[in-house]
């Protein structure tokens, strides 16, 4: 069982010294849902017709290459998500008056000291064609991101209220005014201009995710009509 530390309701007075935030419930199950849905829902095809064939009694299995990539692929998948899936469910973001730090399985821990940081940015609403039902849904007390950038423009962390809630975000920018970082606050940007402000803020799937998810599409289409050529149904 995952046991998560701090949410957004929790009732933990932000006073302390050091605070310990992890990924809300809503995350988790989420993470576990997106999961399944990579790894069997859109392996369906390879899953039902290696399972109805009962491929693994077929002596080409393991020895003919061609017919043994659609399982190898399909194995590769499965590792890479269950990687990306641990690596969101075990994240603790640590903040206390000295430095913060993020920790997770499969990650090198990221984090620094505040007087090794240059800037905060703040952004209440990056403009992503949002409905104004979706604006209105969104907690005051929370921004699309929190962006800690060290003194050459580069980014340290970025802290988002979907992945680990609006207390994380402000406790971070609370502890960052105490150790006297400038914090910049945006109440409106696009990411196109985000990226003009501060290049280095946003990852390249922030950046790029609609291409990325026609990306991961296309693959998945293309496996599985691997799968079909090769093995059949």
């Amino acid at each position: 069982m995952i046991s998560i530390p701090d949410t957004a309701s929790s009732g933990q007075d932000d006073s302390l010294p050091t605070r310990t935030f992890g990924p809300p419930a809503p995350v988790v199950i989420g993470t576990l849902v997106v999961g399944v849905v990579f790894v069997v829902i859109l392996e369906f095809l390879v899953i039902i017709s290696f399972v109805g064939q009962r491929l693994w009694r077929d002596p080409a299995l393991l020895h003919d290459p061609l017919f043994t990539l659609p399982l190898l692929i399909w194995v590769l998948i499965a590792v890479a998500v269950t990687v990306t899936c641990l690596r969101v469910l075990t994240s603790w973001l640590h903040i206390d008056g000295e430095r913060f730090v993020l920790r997770s399985l499969f990650r090198r821990p990221r984090g620094a000291r505040w007087d090794e940081v240059g800037t905060v940015i703040a952004v209440r609403d990056i403009a992503r064609g949002a409905t104004p039902a979706e604006a209105l849904d969104a907690p005051e007390t929370a921004y699309d991101g929190v962006y800690v950038m060290d003194t050459e423009g580069r980014r340290l962390l970025a802290v988002s209220s979907r992945f680990f809630g609006p207390r994380a975000q402000q406790m971070m920018l609370r502890r960052a005014r105490e150790a006297g970082v400038r914090i910049e606050h945006i109440d409106a940007i696009t990411p196109a201009e985000l990226r003009r402000q501060a290049p280095q803020a946003m990852s390249f799937v922030d950046r790029h995710p609609n291409p990325l998810i026609v990306a991961l599409l296309l693959f998945y289409v293309g496996h599985n009509v691997l799968t079909f050529i090769v093995w059949g149904l």
